[in-house]
């Protein structure tokens, strides 16, 4: 299988790294440092399969409205969730799919690590096996 071009990676004589792979792993460290924060996460859980307004997302998230917008604003700028107004009302989902699939998997490995009795296990495989 074929390396993308903006991955492949070509030795230079002294070993160097090209720059545009450099400015791939800055992007990538960008992105991942996204499910860095447990209440972004949380924000995730609650929109990953429908748009919901922020007064919904604050009550599934138990975060205060100032943060969970704080949040959404970090996530609409990073690419990952689309916003819509209605009225006085703000509306949120998840804009790229491969990034709730992303969360899906992890939130799954680290549920397999953990007791099997364990209330935030059974939260994370929940989320794991919701429908894509």
């Amino acid at each position: 299988m074929t390396q993308p071009v903006a991955l492949q990676v070509l030795a230079s004589p002294d070993g160097a790294e090209p720059e545009e792979l450099n400015e791939v792993f800055d992007a990538v460290a960008r992105y991942f440092s996204l499910l860095a924060e447990p209440t972004r996460l949380k924000i995730l859980h609650a929109i990953c399969h429908e748009e919901r307004s922020v007064s919904a997302i604050v009550e599934a998230t138990g975060a205060t409205q100032t943060n969970v917008s704080r949040h959404l604003s970090l996530l609409h700028q990073a690419g990952v969730v689309s916003r819509r107004r209605e009225g006085s009302s703000v509306f949120y989902k998840v804009l790229d799919p491969e990034f709730g699939e992303m969360c899906r998997n992890v939130c799954s490995r680290i549920a397999g690590r953990m007791d099997a009795g364990d209330l935030l296990k059974r939260g994370l495989l929940e989320f794991a096996s919701q429908p894509r």
